[in-house]
């Protein structure tokens, strides 16, 4: 028995031993384990569920094995293909007509068991390793979520472009480890999509040849009574724009009103999803700029910051960070900003403003905040991505056992907050990355969860 399937039996007993001791007697026996699930420790719950994604993770990767044998066996284009043998057309539709899923996530295991499998010189018939073989063996080890795997690989064959072998190798590997750091999925999938920028630093990833993108604007309305406002930005614009609307979506916090806006109060939490709150808080934005006119209409109260190096921002030449919003812009645009009240240019290097105010005050200075921000880049509660509007300076020792210092200080938002607060989580910083760890009622493993945002990769030794 070749050694996936023994992988997906052993798998399949290890999922069904979890209910040994609430099925002893044979009390569940030819009935659905509807029952037996009931009956489980939460431990034991979060266990199970665990383990059948583990076998579920592994019988995606054979299958994703089996439509790479399919495209393999459908690339000669006359009648022996066996697509048109079947009468599919494609190897996607194939798939599809096979496994029954939808078309989209046909082709996306086909490119996957592409990319994933074996492949011979078709000259010498010589043995080549996979187009990605680390993951390829991670997936095919059950590591890695099928549309994980698929955007590990997207990402990796975009950053590929003007790298060395080598350096390729080393990303592909880097890639894994951060895989396997226990990152919230979509964290990790929104990650993956600035490698391809991040592996090159001197200027981007390779583009082709399409034209320049055309920021636009477009304004329609709909036959339900509501306006639909459609809105392709560069950096810049999206960068000002999210930082205003994030700022007024909080779920927690003093919002900024018009004299004919009621007070909001201060207690209440508002749960309503993001998409909802954010529709007020382009009210509240539109709304100020028509009311309030003190010279600067566009400008708004929340500081949007914007990280540049010295050398760039005296020769004007590199990029700069908009650490909130996750892209750049370049450094000659920046030295203009720098001139503008709503900004804050920060030089990384440069220590201009005090950071550390001792155990006498209580409260972060907003240059600490500031500091946290580019260093942070939001909230660093485990699997959390609120942005730094929406977070307060935290102490990781209480306030009177630990320092008012950026050093003790972290960004939380009301959430997270209350899990170092209340709940018993415990948070440390090892080698500039924070990790948390539960309290043992919750979790008595002890596996600690990393929060904040994901490093960026380096290529450099």
């Amino acid at each position: 028995m070749n050694r996936n399937a023994v992988a997906l039996i052993e798998q399949a007993g290890v999922y069904a031993s979890l209910f040994d001791r609430v099925s002893a007697g044979g009390r569940f026996d030819a009935l659905s384990s509807d029952g037996a699930i009931r009956l489980l420790s939460d431990q034991e719950l979060l266990a199970a569920a665990g383990s059948v994604s583990q076998l579920i993770r592994l019988a995606e990767a054979e299958r994703a094995q089996l439509a790479g044998e399919m495209a393999r066996r459908s690339e000669p284009k006359d009648d022996t293909s066996l697509a048109r043998r079947m009468g599919a057309g494609t190897v996607g539709n194939l798939v599809s007509q096979v496994t029954g899923v939808p078309r989209s996530q046909a082709g996306t295991m086909v490119a996957s068991g592409e990319a994933f499998r074996p492949r011979h010189n078709p000259v010498t018939g010589e043995a080549l390793p996979a187009v990605c073989p680390q993951i390829a063996d991670a997936f095919a080890d059950g590591l890695l979520d099928p549309e994980v795997a698929a955007a590990m690989r997207r990402a990796l064959a975009k950053a590929a472009l003007g790298l060395a072998p080598y350096e390729v190798d080393r990303l592909e590997a880097q890639l894994i480890a951060v895989s396997q750091e226990g990152w919230d999925a979509d964290l990790f999938v929104a990650y993956l999509k600035k490698v391809p920028e991040t592996a090159h630093p001197d200027g981007g990833a390779p583009r082709g040849d399409d034209p320049a993108p055309t920021p636009s604007v477009i304004r329609r309305e709909l036959t339900n009574g509501l306006v639909r406002w459609v809105m392709d930005l560069d950096t810049l614009t999206d960068g000002f724009l999210k930082t205003a609307v994030d700022a007024n979506t909080a779920m927690k916090r003093s919002l900024l009103t018009t004299p004919d806006d009621p007070e909001p109060d201060a207690e209440t939490t508002d749960r309503r999803p993001l998409a909802q709150r954010r529709v007020d808080g382009v009210h509240r934005l539109a709304k100020k700029a028509i009311k309030v006119d003190d010279g600067q209409v566009a400008g708004t109260a929340v500081t949007m910051l914007v990280t540049i190096p010295l050398d760039a921002l005296r020769s004007g030449l590199g990029s700069a960070q908009l650490p909130d919003c996750g892209t750049e812009i370049p450094a000659s645009i920046a030295r203009i900003l720098a001139a503008e009240a709503e900004i804050i240019p920060v030089v990384l290097g440069g220590k201009s403003q005090p950071l550390d105010l001792g155990l006498a005050r209580r409260y972060f200075t907003e240059a600490q905040r500031r500091a946290m921000v580019i260093r942070d880049g939001g909230c660093v509660g485990p699997g959390c991505d609120a942005p730094p509007s929406w977070c307060d300076g935290a102490h990781v020792r209480p306030a009177g056992y630990g320092p008012t210092s950026l050093e003790n200080g972290i960004l939380l938002c009301w959430r997270c907050h209350q899990l170092l607060d209340l709940h018993g989580w415990q948070i440390r910083r090892t080698d500039d990355r924070w990790w948390w760890t539960p309290p043992p009622w919750i979790d008595s493993s002890g596996r600690q969860r990393p929060g904040g945002r994901i490093p960026p990769i380096t290529l450099d030794e």
